[in-house]
C-alpha cells in the first residue's frame, strides 16, 4: 500500500476516531493490531510480500551445508512469525506489528536487503524480502474494522 493510501484512510477517519473515549480508542487499536499481526503472519508464512509477488528464493546451498543440515530447502520465516516474536502493540494513539529482540535485527536485513552477520566470520548480502507493509485486503480489513467499532459505538 503507497503511503498516499495510508494518508487517505487517516484523513478519512481521524475526527471520527478523535471523538472516541480514549479507553474506546485503546481497544480499537488493540482489535486492529490483532488483525494485522495474523493476517502479516499468514502472508509472511506464504512468502508472499505486501504486493503478492512470492520472495526471492534462497541460494543454492554449497554440498557441506546440505550435509550438516544448516539449511533446509523449506519455506523462510517460518519460525520467526511465531507470537513471541511478532508482537502486535497497540495504545490509545497507534497501533503497530513488529518484530522483537534478535529476530528485530534479522528481519529488518530481509526487509531492506542490508548485509548481515551470519557467524565472526561470515556475512551476507540479503536480498530484499518485504516482510512486513500493507496489502489491499489489510487496508480494507483496517476500515472494516474502524466502521465496524464506529457502529457499535452510535
Amino acid at each position: 500500500m503507497a503511503t498516499d493510501d495510508l494518508t487517505q484512510l487517516n484523513e478519512l477517519f481521524d475526527g471520527l476516531i478523535q471523538q472516541l473515549s480514549p479507553a474506546a480508542r485503546k481497544q480499537l487499536s488493540r482489535d486492529i493490531s490483532r488483525r494485522l499481526r495474523a493476517s502479516q503472519a499468514q502472508r509472511i508464512k506464504q512468502n508472499k510480500a505486501p504486493d503478492g509477488s512470492a520472495f526471492e528464493a534462497r541460494k543454492p546451498q554449497p554440498i557441506w551445508a546440505k550435509r550438516l543440515g544448516a539449511i533446509k530447502k523449506k519455506l523462510m520465516f517460518q519460525k520467526i512469525i511465531r507470537q513471541k516474536y511478532l508482537k502486535p502493540e497497540y495504545s490509545a494513539l497507534a497501533a503497530s506489528v513488529g518484530f522483537t529482540g534478535f529476530i528485530s535485527r534479522v528481519a529488518t536485513e530481509h526487509q531492506y536487503g542490508l548485509r548481515g552477520r551470519i557467524n565472526e566470520r561470515i556475512s551476507a548480502q540479503y536480498p530484499q524480502r518485504e516482510l512486513l507493509g500493507f496489502t489491499v485486503e489489510e487496508q480494507d480489513m483496517i476500515e472494516e474494522a474502524i466502521v465496524r467499532h464506529l457502529a457499535t459505538m452510535v
